[in-house]
């Protein structure tokens, strides 16, 4: 068999998927003599409906374009989440074509009406980002937060070549390990979504060769898509601070997002973020 760096994007998620399964997650009772912790490819076959022999070839990279239906019943053998589901639907159904994502690898125009916004911010840190997190504008206040990105060449303006390359990432993201795995999540949602885009391959390659820590997360094949949530930092002058962040769409040909942190009213980083304001 070839070895899992060598299987297809689809093979690989369906063997990643297999192994996390516990026959008990799924209502199969486990034998006194079974070793495998993970499910058997008979097994998921039976709660999808199809032959193992057709599975088989599934994780093998045989069988390349399984139907929708086909798609749709491993989701729930394997107990996929709403992210999960659609990313298996686009590693098996394909995805644009490889102009779309050459013509990617350009860098985005941002509008100049959301430039105008992120000015606008005053108080809280705000910046746009592309799929592949290159980050692509951001406010005086995501300076202060983190630190000007100007200060890096154009091709290091990402986060998660950020978050694993650069030294200062540990002691200003107080919860590091969630903000890593998240970059490696988002990256796997549009390299699905986008499988040429060079710019990401690229990307993702030499966060490979330089992070174990990366490679280690990528292997795992987990996906997630746009959300919010909340995360913590350590600011050299302020102290802890922990902030909202939800993400925007911004109109246009090319996928962006405007993603805007703030913080309750009244509360200490709300406090600190006026303060920095009103020194600004």
């Amino acid at each position: 068999m070839a070895p899992s760096s060598a299987l297809p994007d689809l093979a690989h998620f369906l063997r990643s998927r297999r192994a996390r399964l516990t026959p008990e997650a799924v209502g199969l009772s486990r034998s006194s003599t079974r070793r495998l912790h993970g499910l058997r490819r008979a097994e998921v076959a039976a709660l999808a409906g199809i032959s193992p022999e057709y599975y088989t070839r599934l994780e093998q990279g045989r069988q390349r374009r399984p139907s929708p239906d086909v798609l749709d019943a491993l989701a729930t053998a394997l107990r996929l989440d709403d992210d999960g589901r659609r990313h298996l639907h686009r590693l098996g159904t394909g995805s644009p074509s490889h102009q779309a994502g050459a013509a990617t690898a350009t860098a985005p125009h941002v509008p100049e009406t959301t430039l105008r916004l992120l000015d606008s911010l005053t108080l809280y840190p705000a910046h746009v980002v592309t799929p592949m997190r290159d980050i692509v504008a951001w406010n005086r206040a995501e300076s202060w937060l983190l630190f000007d990105y100007a200060e890096l060449p154009a091709p290091r303006r990402n986060f998660a070549w950020f978050v694993f390359c650069d030294p200062r990432a540990p002691e200003l993201l107080a919860d590091w390990e969630k903000v890593a795995r998240g970059n490696v999540h988002r990256l796997r949602h549009a390299l699905a979504a986008d499988p040429h885009n060079e710019r990401g391959r690229r990307l993702v390659a030499e966060l490979t060769r330089q992070s174990s820590r990366f490679a280690a997360i990528w292997d795992e094949h987990d996906v997630r898509g746009p959300t919010t949530g909340s995360h913590g930092f350590r600011h050299p002058q302020a102290g802890r601070l922990d902030l909202d962040y939800a993400a925007y769409v911004v109109p246009g040909a090319r996928p962006l997002e405007l993603v805007v942190l703030t913080a309750e009213e009244g509360s200490p980083t709300h406090e600190a973020l006026k303060r920095a304001a009103a020194e600004r």
